[in-house]
């Protein structure tokens, strides 16, 4: 060990208050920054993990390619792994059995891999379905058919059944299948076309398609039944069974080299989403083959798909990471500038008796080097441990972002790890690097008289100068610099520390930058809470999280006809259900559809921003514009009915009328002024579409006209060419681009006016299930309205601005899941409308979860950047203190006393509070600005602003930090012996 080593350990030792203050603050440094990428990395394996578990390994799929595209993309060098299924045909089933199991069973190949690998990164290319029982089939006449198929005997007593069992389905059943292909006229180009039944469901004009498909080339096969297979999420990627209306049978891969080719496929050397889209469509441009694409699987692998969230992430962690080596920076570099403050008297000598600089340089980054070696290693364990247990307590949370349905485990990547070290490393030296120049350049003789940090520039000489005669004239003895309220308030020990901060300014400029930076952090991290705070709101807003249901009942009519003439079969099944054990009704609404107008001074230009929106992703130019040219809105509105007590909290916590918006004769309604729609680009808006009340036009229409030149669906109200209100209509099969007509209003139509009587910002629990916020516009009435007489009727009859298609029951229930299976028998009884369970509680409680996690990391995230502050405050303040241990003995041995120093530092320490709040709030406003720049990327109608609590809360930890600063440096000068303090030398 050489002797500047030696000198530099007995210095930290000798020193440890200080020494132990570095580590520390190196170990926070070093812990955020690792728990930050450590945090990233876990939740992206864990990202990942789930969706190769859940939805397969492929990057591209498609259930239906021509046999030149699948050579093109075998032969390609880009496709890595590949796999093929083949659809062999359809059957048609009787049309009592498609009442229950859809239209036809389709046989399809288990998937057989053609290239590469099957299980690429440990997952299959698509999900394989399990077997509830039996095994898989092993030959060309053996299938599996889907759970629900167990049990059920098809084709019975029908002549002409293109599907037969031998009885009711087991293993060990026949299956007689009239296998053939399915076509049908294209409505545009009048070609034949290919069906598969992913894809296509039965086409027919009963279902609304101008001609009926066809089977062709049929032929009778048989089937032996050797399993079933548990049904999956219907997803066509992640799942190969899914179809729009068949049974599904599996029979074995290969087992047939026709049929319709369905590939799933990954790619290498393409970095973005854009790039394999290109690559995709370029092989199959001819073909116009339905293809998808993996865009889940995309984000976690590092594929950009140019969402503006990513923008958002990338923004904000950027920023953040800046904030964190800044903060790292100041903290360090404090350390080390007083340390070699402190010995500069040491390294005055040493140079004297023929220290090198470049001995002197290596002493200081030596000891950068040798903190390092303490507190990295610390940091690191420290911000591994910190996310393992934030994981742990968030686990449910987490579990239910993943969806898992288990823990998400710690990943920690060596590589990631490499990079933190390397990072805290160079943080570590750049801070040490300008102390270790200084102290290379200490000269001998300034050392040791200790004039080093005691500079007083001409200017400042000038002055000083200047104050002291104006002193004299007045013969006051105190300066002008601390005359005034400063004068009365603190004398001559505020002359003496104004001198002092004249003096030794390179000493406080790094008080002052130490506290600017901590009031900085600590605003920052108020910042990062307030611009994530949409997340949280994302998700307490989704499934229900917001209405407080344990079970959700939702209802419609055959074909989604109105719903008007059966509000007492829906008043029939709310009173059952309120008969069942365990089950309260919070709420319930009923929704329907009017087309509007609304005066342009109703809508705010966030509204037309939303407007426009809307119309650009219909993308369709037979659909109008959604304002007029005198500003307008002319389109749909939706609107919801409230029960009638939701009708009334809500009306009273507006501190309006009850009885004035009851009137079902006269309806007044409220506008909803909350829109959390997504926009064509992927971000997220929250904004306020509405200006102000008033009244608003609703149009009952007629929405669909035959005729001889066809069938008519309306479009909704538009302007013509003269500026006239007119009702659209589209041609619904015509050839290429959809024949168009106009017919005037009073023709089609008929209005009734509503005046809008109040605004409401806040989405009722009542309508929070049915996600009201995006739709646009909105107007909320009471349940009385829905289905009345009180509003117009088109011109034929059939529809009434007051018609409602759905409507919805929220109940909270004791046990959630028994709760939903008695309601399930209950909605089951029902002969005439089709009612849907949702059990909403689990999936409420989960984003509930997510929100609640997401607080908790805002808050660990605060938590440390203010532990850091203090630190720094801290650190940098106590060390300036013990180095002027030789002053304050000084200056107590010339008679000052406790009040007179007290005055003194309060002088100082007020001096570098304004300056420190003052430079670190314009730093912290121009960090918050870039936070909110980057939140408003991805969330429309934010407003920029600043934490005030925060900003309050730096203030505290300033004032805090500097009274126990003067505590300490008072109880510090009455420990010392002023001759001891005297003569002690910096050794």
């Amino acid at each position: 060990m050489s002797v500047m080593t030696s000198f530099t350990l007995r210095s930290l030792k000798k020193n440890r208050v200080r020494t132990v203050v570095s580590v520390i603050g190196i170990a926070l440094s070093c812990a955020l920054i690792t728990a930050v990428f450590t945090s990233v990395t876990s939740l992206q394996a864990g990202l990942l993990e789930r969706t190769l578990a859940t939805e397969g390994s492929w990057q591209v799929a498609s259930s239906q390619i021509s046999e030149r595209a699948y050579e093109s993309f075998l032969q390609s060098d880009t496709v890595v792994d590949m796999a093929v299924s083949r659809e062999l045909g359809s059957a048609k089933l009787t049309e009592q059995d498609s009442r229950s199991m859809g239209e036809f069973v389709a046989v399809r190949t288990y998937p057989e891999t053609v290239k590469g690998t099957f299980t690429p990164d440990g997952a299959p290319l698509t999900i394989v379905p399990e077997l509830e029982e039996g095994r898989l089939p092993e030959s060309s006449g053996e299938i599996v058919l889907p759970d629900y198929c167990k049990g059920v005997a098809l084709g019975e007593d029908a002549a002409d059944a293109g599907v037969v069992s031998d009885g009711a389905l087991e293993v060990g059943s026949t299956l007689t299948l009239n296998l053939g292909t399915r076509v049908v006229e294209d409505a545009n180009d009048g070609r034949r076309r290919t069906l598969e039944s992913f894809g296509n469901g039965y086409l027919s004009p009963e279902n609304g398609y101008p001609s009926e498909e066809e089977l062709v080339d049929a032929s009778v096969r048989d089937y032996t039944v050797v399993g079933f297979y548990e049904r999956q999420s219907n997803f066509g990627g992640s799942d190969f069974t899914a179809s729009s209306s068949s049974i599904v049978a599996l029979t074995s891969a290969g087992a047939s080299s026709e049929g319709i080719i369905g590939v799933y496929f990954t790619v290498q050397g393409l970095s973005s989403s854009a790039e394999i889209q290109a690559f995709a469509n370029g092989l199959t441009a001819e073909d116009h083959s339905f293809l998808m694409y993996h865009a889940n699987l995309f984000r976690y692998q590092g594929i950009a798909d140019g969402r503006p969230i990513e923008g958002t992430l990338w923004m904000i962690a950027i920023v953040l990471t800046i904030v964190i080596v800044v903060a790292s920076v100041s903290l360090i570099y404090n350390s080390f500038a007083i340390s070699v403050a402190d010995r500069t008297r040491q390294f005055g000598l040493l140079s004297s008796i023929g220290a090198s600089k470049k001995q002197l340089r290596r002493s200081v980054l030596f000891e950068a080097f040798f903190l390092g070696l303490a507190g990295v290693p610390v940091g690191v364990l420290a911000g591994i441990g910190g996310v393992a247990v934030v994981f742990a307590l968030t686990q449910d949370a987490f579990a239910a972002l993943l969806g898992t349905g288990g823990t998400v485990s710690l990943s920690v990547d060596p590589l990631v790890l490499a990079v933190v070290v390397l990072l805290s490393v160079a943080t570590l030296l750049a801070s040490a690097w300008i102390p270790a120049r200084r102290a290379g350049k200490v000269s001998a003789v300034d050392a040791i008289r200790q004039a080093q940090d005691v500079k007083v520039s001409k200017r400042s000489m000038r002055r000083m100068r200047a104050a002291g005669g104006s002193a004299a004239k007045r013969g006051n003895g105190v300066p002008a610099g601390v005359s005034g309220l400063a004068g009365k308030l603190f004398g001559a020990p505020g002359f003496i520390a104004h001198r002092n901060l004249s003096r030794a300014s390179s000493r406080g400029r790094t008080v002052v930058v130490s506290l600017a930076v901590s009031v900085a952090l600590i605003v920052v991290a108020g910042s990062v809470a307030l611009y994530l705070t949409p997340i949280a709101d994302r998700a307490e807003s989704k499934d229900a999280a917001g209405s407080g249901a344990d079970v959700i009942v939702s209802g419609s009519a055959p074909e989604m006809a109105e719903l008007n003439g059966f509000s007492n079969d829906l008043d029939e099944f709310r009173a059952k259900a309120e008969k069942l054990g365990g089950i309260e009704f919070l709420s319930s609404y009923r929704q329907g559809q009017a087309e509007t107008v609304i005066p342009a001074d109703m809508i705010s230009e966030d509204g037309r921003v939303v407007g426009a929106d809307l119309d650009e992703q219909r993308n369709s130019p037979w659909v109008p514009s959604s304002f007029g040219s005198d500003g307008n809105y002319i389109g749909d509105l939706t609107v919801f009915y409230l029960d009638g007590t939701s009708w009334a909290d809500l009306v009273r916590s507006l501190g309006l009328d009850v009885a004035e918006y009851t009137d079902p004769e006269n309806p007044r309604a409220i506008g909803l002024n909350r829109y959390q729609g997504i926009f064509g680009d992927d971000s997220y808006a929250d904004v306020k579409p509405l200006a102000q009340t008033g009244s608003i036009d609703l149009y009952a229409i007629e929405y669909n006209l035959e005729n001889d030149t066809g069938s008519w669906g309306s479009t909704g109200l538009q302007e013509d060419a003269d500026g006239n209100l007119v009702v659209g209509y589209v041609n619904q099969y015509s050839d290429g681009m959809p024949e168009t007509m106009e017919k005037p209003l009073e023709d089609v139509s008929r209005k009734t006016t509503v005046e809008v009587g109040a605004l409401t910002d806040e989405v009722p629990a009542s309508v929070n299930s049915g996600s009201a916020s995006i739709h646009f516009p909105v107007i909320l009435l009471p349940e009385s309205v829905a289905g009345s007489t009180a509003g117009a009727t088109s011109p034929s009859g059939d529809r009434s601005v007051f018609d409602f298609y759905w409507t919805n029951f929220s109940f909270k229930a004791e046990d959630h899941a028994d709760a939903a299976e008695a309601l399930e028998g209950l909605a089951s009884d029902s002969e005439l409308l089709d009612f849907r369970v949702f059990d909403v509680a689990e999936s409420a409680r989960q984003n509930r979860l997510i929100a609640q996690a997401v607080q908790l990391f805002i808050s660990c995230f605060a938590v440390i950047m203010l532990l850091i502050s203090v630190a720094n405050v801290f650190n940098t303040l106590t060390n300036s203190i013990i180095l002027r241990t030789r002053e304050f003995a000084m200056l107590k041995s010339v008679g000052m006393g406790d009040k007179a120093f007290l005055r003194m530092l309060v002088y100082e320490c007020a001096s570098y509070a304004v300056r420190g709040l003052v430079i670190g709030l314009v730093v912290a406003v121009g960090a918050t600005y870039l936070l909110y720049r980057a939140s408003s990327i991805s969330f429309t109608g934010l407003v920029f602003g600043l934490p005030w609590a925060y900003v309050g809360l730096a203030v505290a930890v300033v004032l805090v930090v500097l009274a126990l600063s003067v505590v300490f440096a008072l109880r510090r000068s009455h420990a010392s012996n002023v001759v001891d303090a005297l003569r002690a030398d910096a050794v």
